[in-house]
């Protein structure tokens, strides 16, 4: 089971943490001067240098310490064994009835980045992370077709939740990006974009997560020639692809978590079992009911006893961020040419985000 809560939320923040690094800042003066720019990029850099533009060193290297949290929601949970038996109907979001899911990682990424033209830059990324998944459920029984209608439905709910221990993890994480810088005076706006890709053994499938963001500050030069950057803006995360991710893993015995979650619907279906036996018979609905509350419980312990019992089980997943998007505010340190430093902070309910680091940049 702790293996399964890893599949399903572990890599959905790892790709959360690259947002652009460093801020390109033009400098605007008509003054026209006679000057040879010595390096290769940016493109139309000597036509920067020749109007006294002040601009970035075109070449840089980060290395970032970033920590995310982030509430999930699982909206499709199934699996099968290999001999076709498939527990659809009974373990699903609706009868697991997962409640608030947090998920948190932090690790260090590195990133190298060009500017390509003057208020482009392009970038690689790669971050090795670790965190822990907490997860809890309160199962629930849910009768349909009640009323003289047939249009209510009943709900039976476990009186407490289930908690399952924290889930710890590693993953890895790969991907480019770009991000779009304008300068005037003493202020600029940004936008950057990026694509990453995570892997685990544990998965068939690569997860794929788009970053977007956007930020608008001021900076300000001291007497030693340093210069702090403020801003604020947005950032937006999804996943790109919204299918299922599916997989294979052993499963020699349930934990504890689930076998509470499995003995809770066979109880909370026993109990609506004793009820209708107990009304008359010339109820309304008592047969229909009572052979589908049996046939319930029957699979319910059908269930129990092959997971128990299985080596291995397919799987399938579908997960969506709560919130997409939160607010950003952060600060730059160009401490000289070569060395600057950065910090940012991020935060809406249900997530949080924080990254810190230190880039140097050079020319050639």
């Amino acid at each position: 089971m702790k293996n399964l809560l890893f599949i399903i939320f572990a890599l959905v923040i790892t790709a959360t943490g690259f947002a652009q690094s460093g801020i390109q800042f033009p400098k605007h003066d008509t003054t026209s001067v006679d000057k040879v720019y010595p390096y290769v990029l940016p493109i139309w850099g000597q036509k920067l240098t020749d109007r006294n533009i002040d601009f970035q060193l075109p070449f840089g290297f980060n290395v970032n310490y970033v920590y995310n949290q982030m509430s999930l929601e699982l909206t499709h949970f199934s699996m099968n064994f290999y001999d076709g038996a498939n527990l659809d109907d009974i373990l699903n979001p609706e009868t697991l009835n997962f409640k608030e899911t947090i998920a948190r990682t932090n690790g260090v990424n590195l990133r190298a980045d060009a500017w390509i033209l003057p208020f482009i830059n392009v970038y690689g990324i790669y971050s090795k992370n670790s965190g822990s998944t907490q997860v809890s459920f309160q199962p629930q029984v849910i009768e349909h077709g009640l009323g003289a209608n047939g249009n209510i439905k009943e709900i039976r709910t476990l009186e407490e939740a289930i908690d399952v221990d924290p889930v710890y993890f590693t993953s890895n994480t790969w991907g480019f990006g770009s991000t779009v810088v304008y300068g005037w005076d003493n202020y600029f706006i940004s936008a950057d974009g990026n694509l990453t890709f995570s892997t685990s053994d544990l998965l068939e499938e690569t997860v794929k997560f788009f970053v977007g963001s956007a930020r608008i500050g001021r900076r300000m030069t001291f007497y030693n020639d340093m210069k702090l950057s403020l801003y604020f803006g947005a950032m937006y995360r999804n996943f790109v692809d919204r299918e299922m991710n599916s997989g294979s893993l052993g499963v020699p015995e349930m934990d504890e978590a689930m076998n509470k979650a499995m003995d809770g619907l066979l109880n909370l279906t026993q109990e609506r079992i004793d009820f209708w036996e107990g009304m008359p018979d010339a109820t309304p609905g008592k047969d229909e009911n009572l052979k589908d509350l049996n046939e319930k419980h029957d699979n319910l312990t059908d269930a129990q006893t092959r997971i128990n019992d299985a080596n291995a089980i397919n799987y399938s997943i579908k997960k969506e961020i709560i919130s997409n998007w939160s607010t950003q505010i952060g600060f730059n340190l160009e401490i000289s040419k070569n060395w600057m430093f950065r910090g940012e902070y991020g935060y809406r309910q249900g997530q949080k985000f924080f990254m810190t680091g230190i880039q140097y940049r050079f020319g050639f």
